[in-house]
């Protein structure tokens, strides 16, 4: 019997470590929330990638750990009830994951077409080298026309004449020196400059808007370079040209991509958008930067008017109105300069221009199914799910309703001296709802309150009142306090089972309180510190109940196993084809629920 015992607890133990290792894939995870498995690798990605207060000091790292798993279990418990619960279909939501998906896709895109298309040999980094620790003194004209750059060309015969030369002001041209060093001038000048000998005069190259005539006056050692080891040289180097070939791939890419795409943004909207911009720069010039914050994005809306719902940009399959336009804006932390504020229709127009391209290439990313690849799709799965806890706890705050009597206990609870609203109430009270049904037939048939309580009512205080309360303050008597001070005086509300009974009454009167002179007792205040304390404990006890229902394990063992680093960072992801996200969701700390030991009523709504 023993050893079968040993046996069975050994089966148990296997597939304890099992599940926690593999979980149904080949990603080791170190909890179970419900149905939903936290793996390694998110729990590093999202510890290592997101700041946290304290984290720095060595012996916080354990409990830091913990923390963050507790968190991310709640997040997937919500996740999961937000699913269940329909919460998945809000428009809001599936915005916010279609969003994201696109996001992912273009960037997947970008990686396939640009980075890997692209791959820098051993020989032209040798050579990317041998420039770098050089860099070359140049003095050089440039023509913005090139018939009158190879006139000018033709007249040179040796360096000296580059200053010696007359050069007619109708050629627009200009005459001066630089250094080129390897990486930060154009491909074509550096191209050029590097071949050149002390000297020497080079052709006539395109660069830019024009056309330049280079003459090498020395060649030097490069500090910056020939300071670095040979292995951080040969990674600089190797960056560089990686780079330099993923713009000119990218160049190709677009023109090829682009080709036969519907995307534009139409004339009068833009131009009424800058207008309402220009004008709030002006209405805003105290700021030498005016950010687009949210307020003044609504002020912009309102400056729209009806024209804030009119399509102001086309892009393949999707249509953007004014308003959605203003939203993007924002959300990306658009800004205008004082001094820019003429150049701004300009702007807004390039501004479009990458909005459109951004979103033709999300589509062609989604087209080619780009999003379902394992690792899109692994960053989406952690993506979707904070959408949805986000969702399910706004859905959970929507339904929390504040009383004014919760208010004032409130502000009472803050100052002593605050005077609550009082009311009075005509009262009946029975042992039962058959009684008091017996009562409420007897008073509409024209009994008064006094005869129907000194006949039917339990209380005797009440009965020698005639049923007429004192004043009492609304947080009292609940929840007679919190109805009545909803109610107009003469109206009636019940029956309603209390202790003692079965309750009916009508409001009296009211007597309205004193105006506080206390700030921090002001009435708006003290209703959104309630609501903020009850979304909060809605949330905690949702969570709670959660937890009970669906389940959760932490696998220590694997978590402590984990080594971390003890530097926080918020972390981006740069987006290829331009932008950039958070690299992984934010964190939002749960932990107080794990301190509700056993949860009652329905806290879901």
């Amino acid at each position: 019997m023993i050893r079968r015992l040993a046996i069975w607890f050994l089966v148990l133990a296997a597939w304890s470590l099992g599940l926690a290792q593999d979980s149904g894939s080949d990603r080791p995870v170190v909890a179970r929330a419900g149905n939903v498995f936290v793996t390694e690798q998110e729990f590093l990605e999202r510890f290592e990638l997101l700041p946290s207060f304290g984290r720095n000091r060595a012996s916080r790292l354990e409990a830091a750990k913990l923390e963050l798993l507790y968190s991310i279990i709640a997040e997937k418990l919500l996740a999961q009830q937000a699913a269940e619960s329909g919460i998945a279909k809000d428009t809001l939501i599936q915005i916010g994951i279609g969003e994201t998906r696109k996001l992912l896709a273009r960037d997947e895109l970008y990686r396939q077409e640009i980075i890997q298309k692209v791959s820098v040999s051993s020989e032209e980094i040798l050579r990317g080298k041998q420039r770098a620790v050089r860099q070359v003194s140049i003095r050089f004209i440039y023509v913005p026309r090139e018939e009158d750059a190879r006139f000018i060309h033709s007249q040179l015969r040796r360096s000296a004449d580059f200053g010696n030369i007359q050069l007619d002001s109708t050629y627009r041209a200009v005459r001066d020196t630089a250094t080129v060093i390897f990486g930060d001038a154009e491909e074509a000048i550096e191209q050029a400059a590097y071949g050149l000998r002390q000297g020497q005069i080079s052709g006539v190259i395109r660069a830019g808007t024009g056309w330049y005539i280079l003459s090498a006056t020395a060649i030097a050692r490069n500090p910056y370079y020939t300071s670095m080891t040979p292995d951080v040289l040969h990674e600089r180097v190797a960056t560089m040209l990686r780079r330099r070939k993923e713009r000119n791939r990218l160049d190709e890419y677009l023109v090829d991509a682009l080709k036969g795409k519907t995307g534009y943004a139409r004339p009068a909207p833009l131009r009424m958008l800058a207008g309402a911009m220009q004008e709030m720069c002006r209405e805003s010039g105290r700021d030498s930067v005016v950010f687009l914050t949210p307020q003044r994005a609504e002020t912009l809306r309102g400056k729209a008017g009806p024209a804030v719902d009119d399509t102001i940009a086309v892009a393949g399959e999707r249509f953007w109105s004014l308003g959605e336009v203003i939203d993007r804006l924002a959300a990306k932390g658009f800004s205008i300069p004082q001094t820019g504020v003429k150049a701004l229709p300009a702007r807004l127009n390039t501004e479009m221009q990458i909005l459109v391209q951004q979103e033709l290439l999300a589509q062609e990313g989604l087209r080619r199914g780009l999003d379902t690849i394992p690792a899109v799709r692994r960053k989406m799965e952690m993506w979707s799910q904070y959408f949805l806890a986000g969702g399910m706890k706004d859905s959970v705050r929507r339904s929390i309703r504040v009383s004014e009597a919760e208010i004032w206990a409130y502000m009472k609870s803050l100052d002593s001296g605050v005077a609550v609203p009082r009311v009075q109430i005509r009262e009946l009270r029975t042992d039962s709802y058959v009684e008091m049904q017996e009562a409420l037939v007897s008073l509409q048939n024209g009994a008064s309150w006094s005869q129907v309580v000194s006949r039917w009512s339990n209380d005797p205080e009440a009965k020698r009142r005639g049923g007429l309360s004192v004043f009492f303050p609304i947080t009292e008597r609940p929840p007679i306090g919190a109805l009545a001070a909803k109610m107009d005086v003469g109206e009636r509300y019940g029956p309603i089972k209390v202790p003692g009974g079965v309750l009916f009454f009508e409001l009296a009167a009211k007597s309205a309180p004193a105006t506080s002179r206390d700030t921090t007792s002001r009435p708006d205040r003290a209703y959104d510190d309630v609501r903020s304390m009850k979304e909060r404990r809605a949330v905690t006890l949702t969570l709670a109940r959660l937890g009970k229902q669906m389940g959760f394990e932490v696998y220590t063992d694997r978590l402590r196993m984990l080594k971390v680093s003890p530097v926080p960072m918020m972390t981006f992801r740069l987006l290829g084809f331009g932008g950039r996200m958070f690299e992984v969701p934010f964190v939002e700390p749960e932990l107080d629920w794990l301190n509700v030991d056993s949860p009652g009523g329905d806290v879901l709504p």
